[in-house]
């Protein structure tokens, strides 16, 4: 019997990308599913590719922090308490630091880090009273180290990081688990809806993610494959990829990372 048979799982950015791909997939191996997205149209046809009634669709922007409570408690009241939270919405955005609109920092930091946040503490107290539960966050590569033009992005992913793994050790003793799983370039339409400087759409995707993406599909399953195992952090990169080259030597060079990290463009870099 699969590890997600039976389990409430809410994923939200539901309706396209990666957390269509697993949320599709997750039903398919027999979980309960809760989508949350924008765009309810969208969702509806996510639940069809489901093919079971066990599919929710709650739209909501998660944008909205103060409505976030009220969501949780009409999840719980017409589903019931959640097994798997897995954080993935999210926005990119693609702008040097003095050319950015602060409230395009304020918009993506709301999004990203904080309603990732919102929506985890509103859960937590169910999943401590059950004794049981994990909380599994889309924190993309990005989190792990900076590059040209993604202050914005990735401030609001290493966020993340600094928040599950402290989580990860208050949580611990209540039999709670905290994942984070970390793409690289995935073939996804991410760049399309990525926010400029002044925050209009970037209406493109970067020609990393063209050439280097990683096949949706393999993602997905990869991620899947990440939270049954309960692996700690996830890095959802091909075997041999820049992304995770880069990973390494920022992690083990830094200096050499740092001379990458001046050099290397993803708008331009494929």
């Amino acid at each position: 019997m699969s590890y997600f048979h039976n389990k409430r799982i809410w994923v939200t950015g539901a309706s396209s990308g990666i957390g269509r791909s697993v949320a599709i997939k997750l039903s398919k191996l027999g979980a309960e599913v809760i989508l949350t997205a924008r765009n309810r149209d969208k969702l509806e046809e996510v639940k069809k590719e489901c093919g079971n009634a066990k599919a929710h669709i709650f739209d909501h922007d998660l944008s909205n922090l103060e409505s976030i409570d009220d969501l949780v408690n009409r999840v719980t009241r017409e589903v019931g308490s959640i097994d798997i939270l897995f954080n993935n919405a999210g926005v990119s955005a693609y702008s040097a630091a003095n050319e950015t609109d602060f409230n395009v920092y304020t918009q993506v930091m709301n999004l990203n880090f904080l309603s990732v946040v919102k929506l985890t503490k509103c859960l937590l107290p169910q999943m401590i009273s059950n004794k049981k539960g994990q909380i599994v966050t889309n924190t993309s590569l990005s989190g792990k180290f900076g590059s040209k033009k993604r202050t914005v992005y990735a401030s609001s992913k290493h966020a993340l990081h600094g928040f599950m793994d402290s989580l990860r050790a208050e949580v611990h003793e209540h039999n709670i688990k905290v994942n984070t799983v970390a793409p690289g370039f995935v073939n996804t339409e991410i760049g399309m809806k990525a926010l400029t400087g002044d925050g209009t759409p970037y209406g493109a995707n970067d020609r990393g993610h063209e050439s280097q993406g990683m096949d949706l599909d393999k993602a997905s399953e990869m991620i899947i494959k990440s939270i049954e195992a309960n692996k700690r952090e996830a890095y959802i990169v091909p075997r041999i990829s820049f992304p995770k080259i880069a990973l390494y030597i920022s992690r083990y060079f830094p200096g050499l990372g740092a001379i990458i990290a001046r050099n290397y463009n993803e708008e331009d870099n494929g």
